[in-house]
């Protein structure tokens, strides 16, 4: 069984042809190599035995590949991999995406049909061995999914142990799944600092920057509508959202940093009669807004709050929410605006308020202006 993940590592180190499609290259930097039903054993005969079966007739698409035994089959957005022979399941129907690559035939005469699939935030190789239907994957991290900040020389060390303390207490008592910190610089638009950690907080291990991660009920001042409601791989992420929010505090430029040395693109620069008007409108007022006031307690500061429902992916009509996201993003102070932040987090089952961010916004708002001062 060893034998074949070296052989898919072989082939997933070279550029990979799908297709008609264009070359697709797999960045193995920190791959993890994992096998699918590593608990059977190699004698048994088929192990699409132990995948979920559905009839076929109950799947919304079906594409047929190049090795006429096998099919990609799509049911609820997902797609899986089926054996047109067999007549059963090889994979679960699990993968936001799938392709056909090739079938290889080896020396010792095993046959591997390869896939490339996306699942979640990674991208990689499905290896099926005709012979018992076996599948061997090999993953890296999706760039389109993922960013990443190991050339971004703007970040400060002292601020992401601040915000990982913060945060991470947070989650405990908030009982969190996972939440984010980001912070830039409002004068040059420079990242300072982005935090993102999950609820294991035993192995205290930093969850994926993703691209897409914020619902869109915040007002976003440099986009014309919204984002899909609740659609999270449509969404805009807090390090989007905190660069136009800083547009406040630079006369309307929008800075995104490109995460490569200290390096920021202009995205676009929203009018000044607009800017104006959004500064009165995102002054946070703490009469009308007794929760926003306690946040920001002391700071003058333009900012916003909001709940959204999250749903299950699979629920494509948005019927049964199975949690809650909260967000919150400010600039400040506004008479000179040093700081923009922006937080969010999520948790299942149980509603959540922005209140909960309480022992994460103010303190961190407070230690930043300290470092100013």
């Amino acid at each position: 069984m060893m034998k074949h993940i070296w052989i898919v590592l072989a082939l997933v180190l070279s550029p990979v042809s799908v297709g008609a499609q264009s070359v697709v290259e797999v960045d193995t930097t920190g791959v993890d190599v994992e096998l699918v039903d590593t608990l059977v054993e190699d004698t048994v005969a088929d192990y699409s035995l132990y995948v979920t079966q559905y009839g076929l007739e109950t799947c919304d698409w079906v594409e047929f590949c190049e090795n006429p035994r096998y099919a990609i089959v799509t049911k609820n957005g997902k797609k899986g991999i089926y054996d047109l022979i067999q007549e059963r399941h090889v994979t679960e129907i699990e993968y936001r995406n799938l392709g056909y690559s090739r079938t290889e035939e080896y020396d010792d005469s095993t046959t591997m049909t390869l896939f490339y699939a996306k699942q979640g935030v990674r991208i990689g190789i499905l290896g099926v061995e005709s012979s018992n239907n076996s599948v061997f994957a090999l993953w890296a991290d999706d760039s389109d999914e993922l960013y990443s900040l190991e050339e971004c020389t703007t970040i400060d060390s002292a601020m992401t142990m601040t915000a990982v303390d913060l945060l991470g207490r947070c989650i405990v008592e908030q009982q969190l799944d996972n939440a984010q910190i980001v912070v830039m610089d409002a004068k040059t638009g420079h990242l300072k600092t982005w935090v993102a950690l999950d609820a294991d907080m035993e192995k205290k291990y930093a969850g994926e920057l993703l691209v897409h991660s914020c619902s869109a009920s915040l007002t976003i001042p440099f986009r014309n509508g919204r984002p899909p409601k609740n659609k999270a791989m449509d969404a805009t992420s807090p390090f989007v959202m905190a660069a136009g929010y800083n547009s406040l505090a630079l006369d309307g430029k929008i800075l995104i940093p490109t995460l490569k040395a200290d390096s920021v693109e202009i995205d676009e620069t929203i009018p000044s009669y607009l800017i104006a008007t959004l500064k009165e409108t995102l002054k946070v007022d703490r009469k009308a807004s007794p929760e926003m006031g306690w946040l920001v307690e002391g700071i003058n500061c333009w900012g916003n709050t909001a709940t959204d429902d999250i749903y299950a992916e699979d629920d494509v009509e948005l019927v049964t929410p199975i949690g809650k996201q909260i967000q919150f993003v400010g600039v400040f102070p506004i008479e000179v605006p040093c700081y923009t932040i922006c937080v969010v987090a999520n948790k299942k089952s149980v509603d959540i308020t922005p209140a909960a961010f309480a022992d994460v916004v103010n303190p961190l708002m407070k230690w930043l202006l300290g470092k100013t001062s």
